[in-house]
């Protein structure tokens, strides 16, 4: 009996670890509705040889599901399902809502959007449609419910993501609808229309309201208030309409998931995705690290330089805002529709799914299967090419399935832990979008920054919101927080009393969400916390920028700083830097203010990156943060993770082979050496398990 009990358990033991192996997916977007269904079984085929276990599809196939008002054909999509079910391949729906059949414009022409000069938008993109209207918006349900209906029962569709990268493009609609639901939105917030023109200061230029039925849709650069009001506006608009469809998909059947892809590789700054996230059972991104950065949210920039930090930083994003695991719903596989900043090197799409999964990331979906034939995304690179044969990129593919679900199985539910956070508020960057505060200062540029320094530094990140729990961290950066609550002050002061090391920076305290001052020059509680009595000022555009002495009273070493400077008087504080030119010549601009167990390091400028790099130092110091393994080039990916065990992935995204230096003696889980320094090769990577 005791042998018959030992074999059972070694069974069940057997079978555990292998559904934990196979908990993780490597698949495509896969687009059927582009040619035959017969050709699907040659597909599925080809992707169960390359070790694609899912698929995700449907996003754009409005037309061939409902080819007019009345008629659903959903039998094709059925019958893709299937087969591809047969061939132990997943599939994660999509609604189509993205992308309006041409039918429906020209019988509701209404339910396109309106520009802000008041032109009606044309047929002939995607994301044109007001997500307001209610005609669209009763198409959109419909067509989840008839999707959710019918895969209902069916087990080979995992669940669903709701439409296509909402907001992306130009999101903002000025319509009548969109008017007067502005309007009950802003009386459901403000009640009274004097506490609205008390709170925007209507008084300036004479445009008080007399009542919500007056309220006007603002345009960038309107009035500051007003406009941040909008831009938080149709961030939930947008979600109301995401949990329209959510609600008639988990109608149908509670057992879906539900998703949304982010766009712009995680960058997406209109949409709030902490608000987002709570409809969300996973979240989901579309990661381009060589084609969709930051930058695309700002401006694209011809002078692009790949650093791995800047994936991170997007992945963090994700990894954070529901701290579970994440999809990739589109992973750069070689060149894309968008302008082609880099070549992608062979072997680089697999070290970025590495990446991912070091991350938190649970499946991964090229985008797309096959290079499309014609139309829009015709330049964009597949898995494969049109004439479906298999070369480079399938068999690259095919070595990362290969890889990851190794390491997946030897990782279990280890999942990335950090002692450092950066916070990170949507509605920062909509109230520096008209560019009033600083002109030439873009708030995730100077997140990233911070970002960057602690990624090179080999220390794991976080990327957090507000009202995230804050005092578990040993280190928390706080990039100008320009809209601050004393919720938000209170957890700060907290976290620094229990020994937390704070870093504020510039701009932060300005105003409160409303976009109104505190009726002084900077909040009082953040005064109190850095330790500072701010005197004055000053903003300039980016051309121009003020020497610093850092750190002051040792071997002097100048940096320079831009955008922003702070005046203030430290009171009983530790000074670090002063400005070194200008009329600010000696006065401070760093300092360190004792806080409780822990401190509040306050930075009154927008320093180069060498200065950031040489703070951050000093703040992990401070945080006595020692991450576990060590590499001193830029282009190697380290993160921490923790489960039963604790991990070490190293990721060496440079052409020439790296050394690692490991703080213990650890395991190489591939090679089963135990080591204390090692290397990495050229586009490689290493996991090491913590002994």
């Amino acid at each position: 009996m005791k042998h018959k009990l030992v074999s059972l358990l070694v069974v069940y033991l057997v079978i555990l670890t292998n559904s934990i192996g196979q908990s993780f997916q490597l698949g495509s977007d896969y687009y059927p509705e582009h040619f035959p269904v017969e050709n699907v079984s040659k597909d599925a085929s080809l992707m169960k040889a390359g070790g694609m276990n899912i698929v995700r599809m449907g996003d754009f196939a409005w037309f061939k599901m409902q080819p007019d008002s009345s008629t659903y054909t959903l039998q094709w999509l059925v019958k893709t399902v299937d087969i591809l079910g047969k061939n132990n391949i997943k599939t994660l729906l999509c609604t189509p809502t993205a992308a309006i059949p041409k039918w429906m414009f020209d019988q509701y022409p209404d339910i396109m959007q309106v520009t802000e000069t008041g032109q009606r938008k044309p047929y002939g993109k995607r994301r044109h449609a007001c997500l307001n209207n209610q005609t669209f918006r009763n198409y959109s349900v419909k067509i989840a419910e008839q999707l959710a209906k019918t895969f209902a029962n069916d087990p080979n569709v995992e669940g669903f993501q709701i439409d296509n990268e909402l907001m992306a493009e130009d999101p903002y609609c000025y319509c009548e609808t969109c008017r007067l639901k502005f309007s009950n939105w802003l009386k459901e917030k403000y009640k009274t229309i004097e506490t609205l023109n008390n709170t925007w200061g209507l008084t300036f230029w004479s445009e008080n309201l007399t009542d919500f039925n007056q309220v006007f849709l603002p345009r960038k650069g309107d009035n500051p208030g007003c406009f941040v009001d909008y831009q938080e506006f149709y961030s939930d608009c947008t979600i109301e309409y995401f949990k329209l469809q959510r609600d008639a998909i988990k109608k149908a059947n509670p057992r879906f998931k539900v998703t949304h892809n982010i766009c712009s590789s995680g960058f997406i700054y209109r949409l709030d995705m902490y608000k987002l996230a709570k409809y969300c059972d996973f979240l989901s991104l579309d990661n381009y690290p060589h084609t969709w950065t930051l930058e695309n949210e700002y401006a694209p920039v011809d002078n692009f330089e790949f650093h791995p930090a800047m994936a991170s930083l997007a992945l963090s994003q994700i990894r954070g805002t529901l701290n579970k695991p994440f999809w990739i719903t589109e992973q750069q596989i070689s060149r894309t529709a968008g302008k082609q900043r880099k070549l992608v090197d062979p072997g680089k799409v697999r070290l970025w799914c590495h990446q991912g999964l070091a991350h938190g990331a649970e499946s991964i979906l090229f985008f797309p299967y096959r290079t499309f034939e014609n139309a829009h995304e015709q330049m964009m690179n597949g898995v494969v090419d049109a004439d479906n044969i298999p070369r480079r990129r399938y068999a690259e593919v095919e070595q990362t399935t290969k890889e990851l679900s190794k390491i997946k199985l030897i990782l279990g539910n280890a999942f990335p832990v950090a002692k450092a956070a950066v916070l990170r508020d949507f509605k920062c960057d909509w109230a520096f979008e008209d560019g009033r505060v600083s002109a030439d200062f873009r708030y995730m540029r100077h997140i990233f920054s911070y970002y960057r320094a602690l990624r090179e530094k080999n220390i794991t990140t976080d990327i957090v919101s507000p009202t995230d729990k804050l005092d578990s961290y040993s280190l928390i950066i706080v990039p100008a927080q320009i809209t601050i609550t004393s919720e938000l002050c209170a957890k700060l002061k907290q976290a620094a009393e229990k020994g937390s090391t704070v870093v504020i920076t510039c701009m932060t305290g300005l105003r409160n969400p409303s976009m109104k001052s505190f009726g002084r020059l900077l909040n009082k509680d953040i005064e109190s916390l850095a330790g500072i009595e701010m005197q004055e000022q000053f903003a300039l555009i980016k051309q121009e920028n003020t020497k610093i002495t850092y750190p002051v009273n040792t071997t002097k070493q100048e940096y320079t700083s831009s955008l922003w400077y702070d005046d203030f008087k430290p009171l009983a504080t530790e000074v670090l830097a002063t400005y070194d030119s200008r009329f600010l010549k000696g006065k401070p601009v760093v300092i360190k203010n004792k806080v409780g167990k822990g401190a509040v390091y306050y930075i009154g400028t927008v320093p180069s990156d060498d200065m950031i790099d040489e703070l951050v130092g000093d703040f992990t110091a401070n945080a006595h943060i020692n991450p576990l393994a060590k590499c001193s080039n830029k282009l190697v990916d380290i993160t921490e993770l923790k489960g039963t065990q604790r991990f070490v992935y190293a990721i060496n995204f440079s052409q020439e082979d790296q050394k690692i230096e490991l703080s213990i003696p650890m395991r190489d889980v591939l090679t089963n050496k135990t080591e204390t320094s090692s290397t990495v090769k050229a586009m490689d990577f290493k996991v090491f398990e913590v002994e």
